[in-house]
């Protein structure tokens, strides 16, 4: 069997309102820092960074097994951080610098091309062992699989059918078959 391409819908618009809402409370919170208004500032500092990770949740849950969790996690404990204020400009570094992280991390869900390959797969069949991969299952399972650079293959079940997915198509798969 042979690679088919698929089209998938994009996370991309759906993160955009929450993102783009995500400015007002920081740039907000960035404007009154110096005029001592207690814990006003870094709740402002900390709900832009966390409506910027619900942009973040939502692409992560478009698109599955494209995000580490370690990016995710980032964003509430560093919101959480700003709440034992820190020194003024700590606060700003940080609040900016955690909004930045989402949003690069937004700008590449939604970068993230419509389509994806498949190959149908029998899941009784172990899965091929690559020298280069990064393997998070060696057994197939409706999630991500294994990692070669910044393809991600996943395990994917539509209907009653039963799919390896990968955002190129590799020739490791068609080589067994």
């Amino acid at each position: 069997m042979d690679w088919h391409e698929v089209k998938l819908d994009g996370p991309g618009p759906k993160m955009l309102f929450p993102m783009a809402w995500s400015l007002l409370p920081l740039v907000g919170g960035c404007l009154l820092i110096y005029q001592g208004r207690g814990l006003l500032v870094p709740a402002m500092l900390a709900s832009g960074i966390m409506i910027s990770l619900i942009a973040v949740w939502i692409g992560a849950t478009i698109s599955p097994g494209r995000v580490d969790f370690a990016i995710l996690l980032i964003s509430p404990f560093a919101a959480f951080g700003l709440f034992f204020q820190p020194p003024e400009i700590v606060q700003v570094i940080v609040a900016i610098s955690v909004w930045t992280i989402n949003y690069r991390t937004a700008a590449m869900l939604s970068a993230i091309s419509g389509k994806a390959y498949r190959l149908e797969w029998d899941p009784k069949k172990p899965i091929p062992m690559i020298e280069s991969a990064r393997f998070f299952h060696t057994k197939w399972a409706a999630r991500p699989l294994f990692r070669i650079g910044k393809n991600i293959v996943r395990g994917v079940k539509e209907g009653d059918k039963i799919y390896i997915e990968s955002d190129e198509p590799l020739s490791v798969f068609s080589d067994e078959e």
